[in-house]
């Protein structure tokens, strides 16, 4: 089977999620899985060596044996982009390392999935774009693209890019209202020009929720209560700005929600702890009074503390969830079932 490469127009498309969910499909088939991050964008420290976030996660995850160095053999530092763009010379071995070590990760296995960095076009100042490593690596590029009104013109111009290298598309996290539009319209003009679409994979409010402890750390926020409840995953929310006898009436519309509201507002926030209410978060820096505080413990909902107003506490939130991680179970579950459900996996490592 030849590698495939998945890649992207953006970060957050859902690359990773894809990878493992299929890695572990083809596992379970009884393939020998392989996986590579050719191009590290998301470099972290860890025991002593810069590597890449994600494919810490994916090996851990699809329990690969296969070194980190090799998973992501070229992770993009500051000092890669100072010294590529100072110096020609600086990245010209870059494709032999990253070939050296996909041969390695080959070795002993059936198919290699890889991941691509942020986008098709990453790294061509370094001669690693995805175009330029599929070529060295035979590979062929599997775009993942979240839905978007102007999806058509992407996938036109990424396959002119990609030109051989191109093997097909998936399209991910399309609004139900647009499903019909989808299959009626967009795949159609997809086959009509000789573009393979492997599945489309429809918004999933699993996959786009975020956990408490996710949100505490985007927010700078600070956990006051029910400490062990921060993986609870969030999809909703809800702003307290109303009157007190507004409120519960308007908190019990929702469930499983975090409800957002000032922190010198403790009748909003006993009001919304009394309904379906998962998390709460308090703007403005305003601590809570300890009846607040003991109600929350008393029904383990965790209060996260915020330095920003609710205006800004929302609009953060608003980029949090276009930008969600992947790294809940419940997630990898869900995911597993999508994949199976929803693409066509055999035409897909069938590709040449």
């Amino acid at each position: 089977m030849i590698p495939l490469y998945f890649v992207s127009n953006e970060a957050y498309s859902g690359k990773s999620s894809f990878c493992i969910a299929l890695g572990k499909i083809l596992s379970d088939k009884g393939l020998k899985v392989g996986y590579m991050k050719p191009l590290g964008t998301l470099p972290a420290r860890f025991q002593g060596q810069t590597i890449d976030e994600d494919s810490q996660y994916v090996k851990e995850v699809l329990k690969l044996n296969d070194e980190l160095d090799d998973i992501s053999p070229i992770v993009l530092t500051q000092n890669y982009y100072r010294e590529g763009l100072k110096n020609a010379d600086f990245s010209k071995e870059f494709l032999n390392i990253i070939e050296k070590s996909y041969l390695k990760i080959k070795k002993d296995k059936n198919i290699v999935l890889m991941e691509g960095a942020k986008s098709i076009e990453h790294g061509s100042f370094l001669g690693v774009s995805a175009k330029e490593i599929c070529t060295k690596l035979k590979a062929k590029a599997i775009l993942i693209l979240r839905y978007s009104p102007d999806i058509a013109d992407y996938v036109l111009l990424a396959k002119d890019f990609l030109e051989d290298s191109f093997g097909g598309l998936i399209i991910n996290w399309v609004p139900s209202n647009q499903s019909d539009y989808l299959d009626n319209i967009l795949v159609p003009f997809f086959r009509k020009n000789s573009i393979e679409v492997f599945g489309t994979i429809l918004s999933d409010k699993t996959l786009l929720s975020v956990t408490i402890k996710e949100l505490a750390e985007f927010l700078e926020g600070k956990i006051l209560s029910a400490k062990d409840k921060t993986d609870t995953l969030i999809s909703s929310f809800m702003i307290g700005a109303m009157s007190e006898e507004q409120a519960i009436s308007f908190f019990r519309q929702q469930a499983d929600k975090a409800v957002i509201t000032g922190g010198d507002r403790p009748d909003i926030q006993l009001a919304a702890l009394e309904t379906d209410t998962k998390c709460l978060i308090l703007t403005g820096n305003f601590s809570p009074s300890s009846v607040v505080l003991n109600r929350a413990e008393e029904l383990n909902i965790p209060i996260i503390l915020v330095t920003f107003d609710t205006l800004k506490t929302t609009e953060k939130i608003n980029e949090i969830l276009g930008k969600v991680r992947f790294h809940e179970f419940t997630k990898i579950d869900k995911m597993i079932d999508i994949v199976k459900n929803n693409i066509n996996v055999d035409k897909l490592i069938a590709l040449k």
